[in-house]
């Protein structure tokens, strides 16, 4: 049986796949800040509709709240860049190289939160970098 973990990464994996493609459509026409702009609002409108339809008030450390607002504005600086790309380049490329992020937590989790990293780890992630590469040229 499939765990519900990995359903909901295949999950996030089908919406992130889509929201590139929209995100690419939307840049067509639109400017990558207004594109992005419009894209949080229905983020809002979506996750703003979940919170409060679990009824459960927001709370946690300040530093965790700290932390959750520090991630959306990387998140929303990083679709501003990754509209920009959509806009001016080709959207495999410009998705393909934007995927690589799970990169960055892999590096910072080893050298900052004590993380274990197997040969069979680095050498996927090795791997991944190379395909990016691959499909970039």
């Amino acid at each position: 049986m499939v765990s519900t973990s990995i359903l909901f990464a295949l999950g996030a994996l089908l919406l992130y796949g889509g929201w590139a493609v929209a995100g690419g459509v939307a840049t067509r026409s639109l400017s990558p800040v207004n594109a992005v702009f419009l894209s949080y609002v229905a983020s809002l409108v979506i996750a703003g509709g979940y919170v409060l339809s679990l009824r459960r008030p927001v709370s946690g450390t300040r530093v965790d709240v700290a932390a959750a607002l520090v991630s959306g504005a990387f998140l929303a600086a990083a679709s501003i860049c990754f509209y920009a790309g959509l806009a001016r380049g080709n959207m495999a490329i410009v998705s393909a190289i934007a995927a690589l992020y799970f990169v960055i937590p892999a590096i910072v989790g080893v050298f900052y939160f004590g993380a274990q990293l197997s040969a069979t780890n680095v050498a996927g992630l090795v791997l991944a970098v190379v395909a990016v590469g691959l499909v970039a040229t």
